[in-house]
């Protein structure tokens, strides 16, 4: 279930907030839960009980602004989608310090709804990746891991290696990688040698000259077959126009 929180002190704003959000996210699942909050004490304490994964944050609030409720967020490493809502123009090149998703603005001219239902659109595609599943390590045990933190896979003999964002050591289970393609290209995967396959989340660039891939999160090159170049190159452009 995908759990959503709207924050704003404006009551009325916010009811109408709530069912313009419901509207748009109807048109892409049923599976999700919206919570309301009229101050960011109130959100924030709702967040440590449900674990938000997006969170639609007023910015111009009392006490607790909607940059210390961010500010909070961040350094408890939190992995929701923060989307800030705002009056104020001005505040939105500010909201880049926290990284936000998105950001509404309230008197624009542009119809809150149709904001909301283009970053909605947007939302439902990065969270593709933002699912567990259970690894099974030979030696450590079983892992759950986010699809989205798996920099990369490799194979290794009757092994496949999951690499791991965070994570030391690789998570090695037995499996063939050719049977993993199928069920990880739907989350954003491409292959890009016999030997490996890449989330696109953490491609950085493809060297067409040397036949490499660099993950950047790690700083770490990966070699790229002639056979999967073309496919690589239009799956990696595919992916970026998904993502603006």
């Amino acid at each position: 279930m995908i759990k959503i929180a709207i924050c704003d002190d404006n009551v009325v704003f916010l009811n109408a907030f709530n069912q313009i959000v419901d509207n748009c996210m109807r048109k892409y699942t049923s599976d999700f839960d919206i919570s309301t909050a009229s101050n960011g004490n109130l959100l924030l304490t709702k967040h440590k009980k449900y674990e938000f994964d997006i969170i639609f944050l007023d910015i111009d609030m009392p006490n607790l602004s909607g940059f210390d409720v961010a500010r909070i967020l961040r350094d408890d490493f939190s992995r929701c989608f923060i989307i800030f809502i705002t009056n104020h123009s001005e505040l939105v090149y500010e909201s880049l310090d926290f990284q936000p998703f998105n950001f509404i603005r309230k008197n624009c001219g542009i119809p809150i709804e149709e904001s909301v239902d283009k970053i909605i659109c947007k939302l439902m595609r990065h969270m593709k990746q933002n699912k567990k599943i259970v690894l099974e390590d030979e030696i450590s045990g079983r892992s759950a891991v986010y699809i989205k933190d798996i920099l990369y896979i490799e194979s290794d003999k009757h092994y496949v290696l999951y690499h791991v964002l965070k994570k030391e050591l690789p998570i090695k289970m037995r499996g063939n990688i050719s049977d993993l393609l199928e069920k990880y290209s739907t989350y954003f995967f491409v292959r890009i040698h016999k030997r490996y396959l890449v989330n696109l989340r953490f491609l950085s660039n493809i060297d067409n000259k040397n036949y490499e891939i660099t993950i950047g999160e790690i700083n770490k090159r990966l070699p790229m077959s002639r056979n999967y170049k073309h496919e690589v190159d239009e799956k990696y452009t595919m992916f970026l126009r998904a993502m603006i």
